[in-house]
Parts: structure tokens; C-alpha cells; sequence
């Protein structure tokens, strides 16, 4: 499609809003109201701190397994059977770890949890790929990320006042349903939409293509990237648990959570547009190293002020990498089957997912929670490191392709 006749960033941003932003919104905000309450809840049933970070990188398991098979299964029918079935699992799984005590129980539900999650963002991260035109990527992907920490924003407050009104049971069940809310604007614009979007999958054969000449691009962008999510996903455990450690309730726990996820929140813009403009690691150094630092002064402080700042710390670090592992993965995506190289990739780092809960739940328990932090800041700056040197600018590169399928909203692709 010719450039002159292309929509411009904002027309792209408001088509998207329906079929992408408010779903997540609703999706992560159900997701963001287990962060406080989850490891409180397993710590209620007199699970060890160890326990506790194996349920929940459960979780990154049942992902890490899902990416390859989800992949293909997008070529084969379609991003919208993919992502409602998803996104049903994710809700039933997390509605459902209320009611459950075994361990065992527990630890199925989180893995059910891991693979509807997956499908969810594969689902939604490869339509961005093949809709958003490279130049106003960054932006498309920031506001991603920035809805995801709105929802993060809003999420523990809601659950934290909720199980300390209420209970656990039913937290989680208003997290279940608020899940479920993320097909209704998906609904909407499929009966609704003028943009004549119809899924890929329907309309045009897809071939599954040979990932063995991105093997490099995928160890290097994967090792980068397995250290950014074990400290991201590190930080969702042992902020909790230092909270209540000093002697926080849950409703100040979800409300110390939100505090950082509000500054994690209005960074968004800032984010897509130093991608999009000077590049990409304008934005990942600069955050990622924020984050380690932020973790750093969550090691040393033991006071509910400190947690605080430190908190913030860690939110405006974040904030400045919203979308940008979003960014990068579509950036390196071979263009002729983005959904396999984007599972493959999201294979990868999921081991991180894994890897950053187990690391605060084995040092907690030899340690304390001060030391599982550290260690969290020295594998942020570690990921920062790795993308500086390793990885390198992904703003202007282009993956190997065939024929170019990323053009403007209005072209053929999943909804």
C-alpha cells in the first residue's frame, strides 16, 4: 500500500482501541488483581515461601510450553477462536484458584493459567505484528503496554480492598469475571466494525516456514529478554511479600502495588515515542537499569516508606520499557509467519517468567526477601547489558521475507 494513502499513527491507535486495547485492559486487569493477593492467599493455606514461587511460575510454565503449539495453531485458524478460547481459560483458572487448597490443584490451575494467557497475547501481539506499520510500531506497542499497566494500576486496589472486605474466594472470583469482560468489546467490533478486518487465516494460505536462520536472533533477543521477565515477574512476588513482612494488610499491600503501577502507568507516550523516534534502546536501557536500581533500594529499606519509594522507583523504570519486548519481538519477526518466530521467541522467554519467582522463593527461604531482590536488580541490569551490546537497535531492521504482509489497519488480518 502506498505510503500517502496509509492512516496515520493516530487513525491506526483509534482502530485498535476496540479490537486490542479494551480487551486488554480487561484482561490484565483480572490478571493484576492476583498480584497482591496471590501469594498472600497461598501463604494463608501455610505454604513455604518456596511453594509459593513454584505455584506461581506454574504459570510461566504452562506459557513456556504453550508458545510453540499456539504459534502454529494461529497460522492453521485464525487469531479470534484462538484468543477466546484463551481468554476463557485464563478467567475459569483464575475464578476457580479460590476455591482450591491442594497444592497439587493449585499448581494445574496456574499451568491452565500459563497456556490461556499465552494464547491471549500471541493472539493480540501477532495481529499487531502484521497490521502496524513499522514507523508508528513503538506507539501501537506502548499504548499496548500502557493499557496493561492501567490495568495494573487498577487491579490491586480493587482485590485488595476486595479480599480484605470479603475473603480470597471472593477476589478471585472477581477477577475470573472481570477477565470474561474482555470479549465483550471483541464482540462489539466484529459485528460492528466498517474496517472490514476478517481473520488472516480465513482468507489467505499460510505456510509453516523453517525457524533454523533465526536460531541466532533467537538466543541472543531470548537471553535478553529471559532476564527482563525474571525481574519483572520476580518483583510481582517479593513486593507482596515485603509488605506484609513489615507488617502491611492486604488492602495496603494492593494499594503499595498501585502506587508503583501508577508511575509505571503515565510513562506509556514516553516509551513509544523515544522508540519510534531515536530507537529502540532509547527506551530499554533506561528503564531496565531504573528497574534494577529500584530493586537494589528494595533490598535495603525495611520500612513501609522505603517499600514505597522503592516501589516507584520500580514503576517509572518499567513504565519506560512499556511495549518495548512487544517492539523488539515484531521488529525481528520474519515477516512470511510472524506467529511461529513470536512463539518461538515467547518460548524462550518464559523461562524467565519461571526463573525470576523460583529466584525470590529458593533465596527467601536460605536468605530473606532482601537478597532475592538483589539478586532480581543484578538480572535487570544483566538484560539491559545483553540488548546494549548483544541485541543492539531493532528500530530499522527488517526480518528476512517473502512478500511483505505489514500494512495499514485496513489490510486482511485476524481480529
Amino acid at each position: 500500500m502506498n505510503d500517502a494513502v496509509q492512516p496515520s499513527s493516530a487513525t491506526v491507535l483509534r482502530q485498535l482501541f476496540l479490537p486490542v486495547y479494551l480487551p486488554v485492559l480487561a484482561v490484565n486487569g483480572g490478571t493484576a488483581m492476583l498480584v497482591p493477593i496471590l501469594p498472600l492467599y497461598l501463604r494463608d493455606l501455610g505454604l513455604s515461601f518456596t511453594w509459593v514461587s513454584l505455584i506461581i511460575a506454574a504459570a510461566g510454565l504452562g506459557s513456556m510450553f504453550a508458545q510453540l503449539p499456539v504459534g502454529r495453531l494461529l497460522l492453521k485458524v485464525g487469531e479470534s477462536p484462538v484468543m477466546i478460547g484463551s481468554l476463557l481459560v485464563v478467567a475459569v483458572s483464575a475464578a476457580v484458584t479460590g476455591l482450591i487448597g491442594a497444592t497439587v490443584a493449585l499448581v494445574g490451575l496456574r499451568l491452565m493459567w500459563g497456556v490461556g494467557s499465552v494464547g491471549w497475547l500471541l493472539s493480540r501481539q501477532t495481529f499487531l505484528t502484521r497490521t502496524v506499520d513499522q514507523g508508528v510500531r513503538g506507539r501501537a506497542m506502548s499504548v499496548f503496554g500502557g493499557t496493561t499497566r492501567l490495568a495494573f494500576l487498577l487491579g490491586p486496589l480493587i482485590s485488595g480492598f476486595v479480599a480484605a472486605s470479603a475473603g480470597f474466594r471472593v477476589a478471585f472470583a472477581v477477577a475470573g469475571f472481570t477477565t470474561v469482560l474482555g470479549l465483550l468489546p471483541l464482540l462489539f467490533w466484529q459485528r460492528r466494525s466498517a474496517l472490514g478486518i476478517a481473520d488472516r487465516a480465513a482468507t489467505t494460505k499460510t505456510e509453516r516456514v523453517s525457524l533454523q536462520p533465526h536460531l541466532a536472533t533467537l538466543a541472543i533477543a531470548g537471553a535478553a529478554q529471559i532476564c527482563i521477565m525474571a525481574a519483572r515477574q520476580g518483583r510481582f512476588v517479593v513486593l507482596p511479600l515485603l509488605g506484609k513482612e513489615v507488617g502491611l494488610g492486604e488492602e495496603e499491600i494492593g494499594a503499595l502495588v498501585a502506587a508503583g503501577g501508577f508511575f509505571d502507568m503515565i510513562l506509556f507516550p514516553v516509551a513509544g515515542f523515544l522508540m519510534d523516534r531515536f530507537g529502540r534502546l532509547f527506551a530499554i536501557v533506561p528503564s531496565f537499569s531504573l528497574l534494577g536500581v529500584g530493586l537494589f533500594v528494595l533490598a535495603s529499606v525495611q520500612t513501609t516508606l522505603g517499600i514505597t519509594l522503592a516501589a516507584i522507583v520500580i514503576g517509572i523504570g518499567n513504565g519506560l520499557g512499556s511495549g518495548t519486548m512487544l517492539t523488539v519481538s515484531s521488529d525481528l519477526a520474519p515477516l512470511e509467519a510472524p506467529s511461529e518466530f513470536l512463539g518461538a521467541l515467547g518460548m524462550i522467554r518464559d523461562s524467565g517468567r519461571i526463573g525470576g519467582p523460583l529466584v525470590v522463593g529458593f533465596l527467601a527461604d536460605q536468605t530473606g526477601l532482601s537478597a532475592s531482590a538483589t539478586a532480581l536488580g543484578v538480572v535487570a541490569l544483566l538484560g539491559a547489558a545483553i540488548f546494549g551490546f548483544g541485541v543492539g537497535e531493532t528500530r530499522d531492521r527488517q526480518a528476512t521475507a517473502a512478500t511483505p504482509m505489514r500494512t495499514s489497519m485496513s489490510s486482511p488480518s485476524g481480529a
